[in-house]
């Protein structure tokens, strides 16, 4: 990597003045051959540049740490040990299609689920802590799911 590096910057002021399109057919296989050779003892080089880093998933890791510690601090009170718990409202129009489809998906697939009212002051208390305010949302070991989610959705969730 070095000697690349020496050999970049001394042909820097020659680079300036080459025309690496003119090349001729032994210059061009000459630094095909010296690339390839390059390329093969120093792959890193191309694996960072086709993975550059995702600075925008960096940025979240702590807030889905924090997260994940949350659903595992409240784990007991919000699962009771069932594989998935739903949260519903009196006032919210999807609740009750989203609660008979996870009873139906209970009865089908044998996945146990808890109930939580928004409406109860457990609920309530709950979904606080969770920083849910609307309804209908589902709580697993470690995520959650905002909405309404179709039973296809959930199965997929529930059995990954």
């Amino acid at each position: 990597m070095r000697l690349i590096l020496l050999l970049c910057a001394a042909a820097f002021p020659a680079a300036a003045q080459t025309d690496f399109t003119a090349l001729t057919p032994a210059e061009r296989a000459a630094f095909n051959a010296e690339m390839r050779g390059f390329l093969m003892a120093e792959p890193e080089v191309l694996s960072s540049a086709m993975t550059p880093p995702d600075y925008a998933t960096a940025g979240y890791q702590d807030e889905a740490a924090a997260d994940i510690a949350l659903l595992r601090a409240l784990e007991d009170q919000v699962l009771q040990g069932a594989n998935i718990a739903i949260f519903t409202a009196p006032d919210c129009p999807t609740c009750d299609q989203a609660l008979q489809e996870l009873q139906a998906l209970s009865v089908s697939s044998g996945t146990t689920f808890t109930h939580h009212n928004m409406s109860s002051l457990d609920g309530a208390a709950l979904s606080a802590k969770l920083g849910m305010v609307e309804a209908p949302f589902y709580v697993m070991p470690d995520m959650i799911l905002r909405g309404h989610m179709p039973d296809i959705v959930l199965r997929k969730y529930l059995t990954r």
